[in-house]
């Protein structure tokens, strides 16, 4: 076992580093695999200069000493995440390929893999001929791990375990300023204390070659600028304008698909998603960490059942391992389970403190940013953070300022801080891969949630009145949508100023309306659901919106909790049998006690592209289920919602027994005459 095992081991006794697994076992024996050899192409020139050489073995060095994530592995277990890496159908017409693409991100990983096959990490960058992609394009939905695949690319190539016929392989983090600046091809393939002479040789060789032995990787292609996208340094090479040979891979979200496939269309590119665990993969993840204690086991499985919100946060594998590591040390002693993501980072941030301040001898020193002032500390404030120091506090509120700055920035790495830096465990040093060095070290938060977290509890320290005024002028940026959950979950809109924040939000309807559904669900006290909510009648209206299975989760909380009737207009939203489920599951079902018409209209024309977005049988199944007992809805359209024989059988027979229900739509269904004539029967 390396020392970097044995450390991490030493910091997490209790964790998963004590499994003998390996990351690259993991991936093997979670996926389906489908595996061929990977071709033997014409090796690149063998004249290789020393500079090369050198340049390699430095970038070898880096990729084995700094381990990305390091510090997330003391956090929580060593093994904290797997790739399953899949690969487009390779006869899927090209002109619907985008929309394949874009649309499996969104759907059940266990519907994904019936379309797509699995590969192994050394099928990267081969083609289902077996010829070399010059484009490869990994995408994925926020922190399912594509850094982390990026990054362990870089590994196996040091291991000498893939890509052996790549002399370089660049890893470039797009979200770094100073890589953002280069002005030239020729800034990316240099690093610190390299010799003129060598930068010199290293290009030579390079653009001699038309980058053939080269690989570089890209990673965050979404987080450049609209403009960089379009037309800069990177976009060149993603078009092979320049270095026409080299392999490029590509990481980015599914946000900045469009501009970048229009960039490959002209490319040999390989597509492959990212998508981490699906069921089988979270019941094995649990059984690997918690096995050995099956009482232990099986109450986290039940919480989990009962909790479908964080058990929907688990296909991200790192989110996977925090949660099972905070259950364990939560019932460890005896206190209660997360119940919101705001909880579940309230009990992070605080295990990553106490984790800080048990190593540390001196206490917590100063450091200063740019632009920020003294904040005063008042530990009352955060009763979450229990027996933290209270000299950590101050620190901890200089991180968060830092965090709340970086997000209204957009901004990932902190470059210039000053003083003697104490990053509390909380941010970790950015390995230095290429471009001179700056002459102080570059940081980043442990994950985006987590600078995300930080910049909510910044938020929550302001008087209630700026606060207010942060909600108001935050809507519709997407970059501050968790902060503001966060927010809620940390204040609890304790103060006045925030309920008629909430108020004034409401009465616009709509999105702004189901947004605001997500703050008190955060916040998590049923008293403030009925003090902002449960005074009228509501209707909430929604055009072309997705709606995920735990916002309809967080829509069932909040019309159980508010006790007032309600109308669910969603035309032409994505709402599916999950979506359905969650309303039944949450509050025991009382959110059907109050719902009084639904009209479901969905303008799709089904396919295996999209099926996952409309009600289809399951979700006729429930509402049926929920129809044998309902005495409050009246009407219910359910009109071009893919529901079949067995859902309208469902329906068919909770009609015998439902008194109630006064209109049913079933229209532009996919039934038959058969099926329309056993709803003759119900009277339908």
């Amino acid at each position: 076992m390396s020392d970097v095992d044995e450390e991490q081991i030493s910091h997490n006794p209790g964790g998963l580093a004590r499994q003998n697994y390996d990351m690259l076992h993991l991936v093997e024996r979670l996926c389906d695999l489908v595996r061929t050899e990977a071709p033997v192409w014409n090796q690149p020139t063998t004249d290789v200069p020393l500079g090369v050489v050198k340049y390699a073995e430095y970038l070898k060095g880096v990729y084995k000493v700094k381990p990305c994530g390091e510090q997330w592995l003391r956090v929580v277990s060593k093994h904290y995440v797997t790739l399953s890496t899949i690969e487009s159908i390779e006869d899927f017409p090209k002109e619907k390929e985008v929309t394949c693409t874009l649309a499996m991100i969104h759907a059940k990983i266990e519907e994904v893999k019936k379309l797509k096959r699995s590969i192994t990490i050394d099928q990267v960058g081969v083609l289902g001929d077996g010829k070399r992609a010059r484009c490869i394009i990994v995408e994925g939905i926020p922190g399912i791990g594509k850094s982390t695949f990026s990054w362990h690319l870089g590994v196996c190539w040091a291991q000498k375990e893939i890509l052996h016929d790549y002399h370089l392989v660049v890893l470039l983090r797009l979200r770094d300023e100073r890589v953002q600046h280069a002005k030239c091809v020729s800034d990316l393939f240099r690093y610190e204390e390299q010799p003129k002479q060598e930068h010199e040789a290293v290009m030579e060789w390079i653009n001699s070659n038309k980058g053939d032995g080269v690989m570089m990787v890209l990673d965050g292609y979404d987080e450049l600028s609209p403009d960089l996208q379009k037309s800069s340094i990177f976009a060149n090479i993603i078009r092979g304008v320049v270095l026409p040979k080299m392999t490029v891979l590509v990481s980015s979200r599914p946000s900045a698909n469009e501009n970048l496939h229009q960039l490959c269309q002209d490319q040999k590119c390989q597509y492959i998603e990212v998508i981490g665990f699906g069921k089988e993969e979270i019941q094995e993840y649990v059984d690997a960490a918690l096995g050995h204690n099956k009482e232990l086991r099986d109450q986290l499985l039940s919480y989990l059942e009962y909790h479908p919100h964080i058990h929907g946060l688990m296909y991200c594998p790192l989110n996977c391992a925090i949660i099972v590591q905070i259950f364990r040390d939560q019932m460890k002693i005896r206190s209660q389970p997360p119940q919101t993501l705001t909880e579940v980072y309230q009990v992070l941030i605080k295990t990553v403190l106490k984790r800080h301040e048990q190593k540390s001898v001196e206490p917590p020193a100063a450091m200063k940013h740019k632009g920020t002032s003294t904040i005063p500390n008042n530990p009352s404030r955060f009763p979450w953070l229990g027996n933290v120091s209270d000299q950590t506090i101050p620190q901890l509120l200089v991180l968060a300022k830092l965090a709340y700055d970086g997000t209204n920035e957009d901004r990932l790495i902190f470059h210039g801080l000053t003083g003697t830096m104490e990053t509390l465990g909380l941010l970790q040093e950015v390995p230095e891969l290429y471009l001179e060095s700056s002459g102080s070290s570059s940081y980043h938060f442990l994950h985006k949630t987590v600078q995300e977290f930080m910049a909510a509890l910044h938020v929550s320290s302001l008087p209630p009145g700026e606060r207010a005024e942060f909600i108001r002028t935050s809507f519709g940026k997407s970059n501050m949508t968790m902060v503001v959950r966060f927010m809620a979950g940390l204040t609890k809109f304790q103060s006045q100023d925030d309920i008629e924040g909430i108020l004034a939000f409401q009465e616009e309807g709509g999105r702004r309306l189901l947004e605001s559904l997500h703050w008190l669900f955060e916040a998590h006290d049923p008293g403030l659901v009925q003090k902002c909510m449960g005074h009228i009648e509501w209707t909430l209206q929604l055009y072309r919106e997705d709606l995920d299975p735990f916002d309809c989760y967080v829509l069932g909380y909040c019309i159980a909790n508010s006790r007032q009737p309600w109308n669910l207009s969603l035309l032409d939203c994505s709402i599916n049998g999950q979506c359905v489920k969650m309303l039944m599951m949450v509050e025991k079902g009382r959110a059907f006690d109050y719902i009084k018409t639904i009209y479901l209209f969905c303008d799709y024309n089904y396919d295996e592209a999209n099926h996952n977005y409309v009600l289809g049988d399951e979700g006729a199944i429930v509402l049926g289920k929920m129809l044998r007992g309902n005495k409050v809805l009246t009407s219910l359209q359910l009109r071009n919602c893919d529901i079949g024989p067995e859902g309208l059988s469902e329906l068919c027979s909770a009609l015998e027994v439902n008194t109630t229900l006064t209109e049913l739509d079933l229209s532009y269904n996919t039934f038959d005459d058969h099926s329309l004539a056993s709803l003759d029967t119900c009277g339908g």
